[in-house]
């Protein structure tokens, strides 16, 4: 730190002595690497490994002062929705209920030890019972067979899940891969069991007869966390790296652009320089940012811990909802396509009303003059036939306008003859305003809307 340089480089190569010897697998002769080159990729892979060491002493440093950043960084998970991190507008993209994050990894990496560690964190409490079953010795005695989901937080109105599966094959990649793409376009189901092909017949048959859906909701993955054992990547050979590497690189795992989150698991077994070392070669091998994208999480109850946890479930989170599938709805409008904002969202509903008002005007005009004529029509042959000589009089000659007085209705009166059918007022005055109604009245012929007028003056 500050220090001289070249003494710096050859304390990081006492510390990390393996830097040469792993960058021959990296850089071979066949490559065309030049001296040069090889000798810059040395240099920076050592200075992220003294990165990776400083991190960690700070972030222990300062959590000890305060767990003021845990507490937020807990609170943020607490209060998390699907889509709450998104950077768009959700009403055109398909939000699930509940975000699925699969995990998955070779057998024996931490996977269930990882979820109950997740548990123990978002729920702050250290003690609190394991939910999924852990498996101890031998990788090769037991593990999980099923995949399990477990909700997060526990026992609330959960916005999150973790899905845990049976660790991948080191027998057939190919059962991984299919496995894998099952799981990635079929979706998780809780309580399905998960078969190699390379299982005997009688694993086969106590899965199949112990294998059920407990749950009808099959889950789409939205996120992946991949597992790997840091003891495992010190201790074992390039089958165990090489097929680390063929699972996590297979497309499937990928969300367009964004691979999956690597936790490293077991670094309380080995020192912190062995774990930075570690945490750089696994960078290395899966092509990403070890500083990033790949979070330690031994099994160990301190503060760093528990904030690693939160910011490898806030990347998670963040990155699921980064990739929410595009689903517009029906009222998915041009403006939105042509990108020209208000203006043309103006100009189609200025459109839509002038197009309404004219529909509407055609329409009066149309019954107006075709719903008229008719009614005339039959007004005028039921007059032919009518019995009464008083209208039959109105429609032939005009009448002069009587004086409303007393004298001339009793006149008017004594010169209708008895028996003769007369016409109610009421009855012309409602023909008058309701032309349609004319055909309804019962028993009463149909009038010329003319007539009906020049009757309702003589009444």
């Amino acid at each position: 730190m500050g220090g001289d340089p070249l003494k710096d480089e050859e304390e990081a190569s006492s510390l990390y002595p393996d830097f040469s010897r792993s960058a021959s697998c990296c850089f071979s002769d066949d490559l065309g690497v030049s001296e040069e080159n090889l000798a810059a990729y040395l240099r920076k892979r050592e200075i992220t490994y003294q990165e990776i060491l400083q991190s960690h002493d700070m972030l222990r440093e300062r959590l000890d002062k305060n767990n003021r950043k845990l507490k937020l960084a807990r609170r943020q998970i607490l209060s998390y929705t699907p889509g709450s991190f998104a950077d768009v507008n959700l009403s055109d993209y398909h939000v699930p209920k509940t975000t699925a994050i699969l995990i998955v990894g070779p057998k024996g990496a931490g996977k269930s030890s990882l979820v109950n560690r997740i548990t123990r964190v978002i729920q702050d409490d250290e003690f609190a019972p394991a939910r999924a079953q852990e498996s101890y010795g031998m990788p090769s005695n037991g593990g999980t067979f099923f995949v399990q989901e477990y909700m997060i937080p526990r026992g609330g109105s959960a916005s999150f899940c973790l899905c845990d599966t049976r660790g991948l094959s080191q027998i057939s990649s190919s059962d991984n891969t299919d496995m894998i793409e099952r799981w990635i376009t079929k979706g998780v189901h809780h309580g399905e069991p998960v078969i190699w092909t390379s299982d005997d017949s009688d694993l086969k048959d106590r899965l199949i007869r112990d294998g059920c859906t407990c749950s009808e909701i099959r889950r789409k993955v939205n996120s992946v966390i991949f597992v790997v054992n840091a003891v495992e990547m010190m201790e074992s050979e390039s089958s165990y790296a090489h097929m680390i590497s063929t699972a996590f690189n297979s497309p499937l795992l990928s969300f367009k652009d964004d691979k999956p989150a690597v936790v490293i698991t077991h670094g309380d077994i080995l020192s912190r320089e062995e774990r930075a070392q570690v945490q750089v070669l696994v960078g290395e091998l899966l092509g990403i940012p070890p500083d990033k994208q790949i979070f330690d999480i031994p099994d160990s109850r301190d503060a760093a811990t528990a904030l690693t946890v939160c910011n490898l479930l806030r990347h998670c989170l963040e990155h699921a909802d980064k990739n929410l599938r595009f689903f517009p709805k029906r009222n998915f409008t041009m403006s939105k396509v042509e990108g020209s904002g208000g203006n043309n969202k103006t100009r189609m509903t200025m459109f839509s009303i002038v197009l309404t008002l004219f529909l509407t005007v055609a329409i009066f005009w149309s019954i107006h003059e075709h719903g008229g004529q008719n009614v005339a029509h039959e007004a005028r042959q039921d007059l032919l036939v009518f019995r009464s000589p008083r209208l039959y009089n109105l429609t032939r000659e005009v009448q002069p306008k009587l004086s409303i007085s007393v004298q001339n209705s009793e006149s008017e009166s004594e010169a209708v003859p008895n028996g003769e059918p007369s016409i109610d007022w009421r009855t012309a005055r409602r023909l008058w305003y309701d032309e349609e109604k004319v055909a309804k009245a019962e028993g009463e012929p149909s009038f010329d809307w003319r007539t009906t007028r020049r009757l309702w003056y003589v009444e």
